[in-house]
């Protein structure tokens, strides 16, 4: 540090000594290299971002209902989905609505399944959502990776209140991997009341924050902490 303030002012006395022109030149010559260099710095970062985003991969297929309900569906009888337009999501994406007129006789009836897609086993995945329910409730709801056929899976149940709410779920998937296929599995737990859903994302490896600023995190920890891992959810 010591030798290259000596060289800096050594530097600084020799441009002094010049005739003004000449230091005006080399002040200018400076001064456009600082910004050419500053410029560089932020182009790279942005490429970066930009290259991180391009990297994502959602596993799952209509993950914001821009093909309507296609590859989306509860279970008969207990209510429908629909596409609402008139509600707005934070992530500005299509809102699913999910009308719930009855349950049935098991605690994850009704439920809503996803599109399928494959997972590996011993890989870390991470699904992502937002939701909400109707004015003035506050519901549970029980969100799962859930292998078709098998019906194993793993997740972590949540509360639901009337604001947007990204919730998000990070495991290890032990389980045999696909075929079968797998499916985001999401029981109403025996509760009637509507829930509003955005903005699905399923990939692999932890959490990745999206940038959405939309209020304060809330850290939240999961009972089964040796084979499942929580991030935050952020709260609108």
């Amino acid at each position: 540090m010591l030798n290259k303030s000596i060289q800096y002012y050594r530097k600084l006395s020799e441009i002094l000594e010049l005739p003004l022109e000449e230091r005006l030149m080399r002040l200018y010559t400076t001064m456009v290299g600082i910004l050419l260099s500053c410029m560089f710095v932020l182009t790279m970062l942005v490429s970066g971002a930009a290259a991180q985003d391009d990297d994502f991969e959602n596993l799952l297929t209509n993950p914001d209902f821009l093909d309507g309900t296609n590859g989306w569906s509860i279970s008969g009888g207990f209510g429908v989905i629909s596409v609402d337009n008139k509600e707005e999501s934070p992530p500005g994406t299509p809102v699913l609505m999910a009308t719930i007129n009855s349950v049935g006789a098991e605690n994850w009836e009704p439920e809503i399944h996803s599109p399928p897609f494959p997972l590996e086993n011993g890989e870390t995945y991470t699904y992502s959502f937002w939701a909400k329910a109707e004015e003035g409730s506050n519901r549970t709801l029980g969100p799962s990776f859930e292998q078709n056929e098998t019906y194993v899976g793993m997740g972590q149940g949540i509360t639901l209140t009337d604001q947007w709410v990204e919730y998000h779920y990070t495991g290890i998937w032990t389980h045999p991997s696909s075929p079968p296929q797998v499916v985001i599995h999401i029981g109403f737990q025996l509760q009637t009341d509507d829930v509003w859903f955005s903005h699905f994302r399923v990939y692999e490896g932890e959490y990745v924050e999206e940038e959405i600023d939309e209020g304060p995190k809330i850290a939240v920890t999961p009972a089964h902490r040796l084979t499942t891992t929580w991030g935050q959810i952020k709260n609108r």
